[in-house]
């Protein structure tokens, strides 16, 4: 599998699709319990438990996706009770937008290392594709799991959670509404819509660009022109 391929299969391979898993099933959670840990030990004990919930819940969403997954297969892998992940998260859809989420924070630190050392904003947009897909790369299959979050989310009973490609949208807008305080920028654009843009435009293009053979330096090369050239200010 190329670099980039990752953004847009699981790791065994297959297209996301999200009318398909919502479709499914899921397995209902027994309601939250509150339990508090008021010991520094507690504590420790309390976020290590999260952690291993996390990093079970992470493996088994990609290998399995979220409708064959159960919280007890979560808890089973982690080597804890059952109960157990009932401490953490009120139900499964909570425990893997929380592995959305963790996701999320780990690509955003992998494009702000490299992103940081920019000099221009051609430097920038590659430098934050190149970030994504290695990142893809080093994570089969994890991006494509995490991006299947509409599907979670609409299965929520109309809770106003932000998607991950809407927040990546609004990361990207902040991104280009820094970079325009130090180096110029068109301004007749509105940064919010474009950052959504932005990220439609990444996840079409891997898409195809995987599908049609084409590599992934021709890819980081096409989107940093298109979207320079589009910010470029005229005159």
């Amino acid at each position: 599998m190329v670099a980039w391929a990752a953004l847009i299969t699981t790791a065994r391979g297959r297209s996301v699709d999200l009318d398909a898993r919502l479709s499914q099933p899921w397995v209902m959670a027994a309601p939250s319990v509150n339990v508090q840990e008021t010991s520094p030990r507690g504590a420790k004990r309390r976020l290590e438990s999260r952690k291993r919930l996390l990093a079970a819940a992470r493996n088994l969403f990609v290998e399995r996706g979220y409708h064959a997954t159960r919280p007890q297969d979560i808890a089973k892998a982690a080597g804890l009770g059952h109960g157990t992940f009932y401490l953490h998260f009120a139900d499964k859809r909570e425990c893997f937008l929380a592995f959305v989420d963790e996701a999320r924070e780990e690509v955003d630190a992998a494009i702000m290392r490299r992103a940081s050392a920019a000099k221009d904003l051609a430097g920038l947009i590659e430098a934050a594709l190149t970030a994504i897909y290695d990142y893809a790369e080093e994570h089969p299959g994890l991006l494509a799991t995490a991006m299947s979050d509409e599907a979670v989310i609409a299965s929520g009973g109309g809770k106003a959670d932000k998607t991950l490609l809407h927040r990546w949208g609004e990361e990207w807008a902040e991104l280009l509404k820094s970079h325009g305080k130090t180096a110029p920028i068109a301004r007749d654009y509105d940064l919010p819509i474009l950052g959504q843009a932005i990220v439609g435009a990444i996840n079409q293009a891997s898409g195809f660009a995987y599908r049609s053979g084409r590599s992934r330096a021709l890819l980081v090369k096409t989107l940093t022109q298109l979207i320079v050239r589009a910010l470029t200010p005229r005159g």
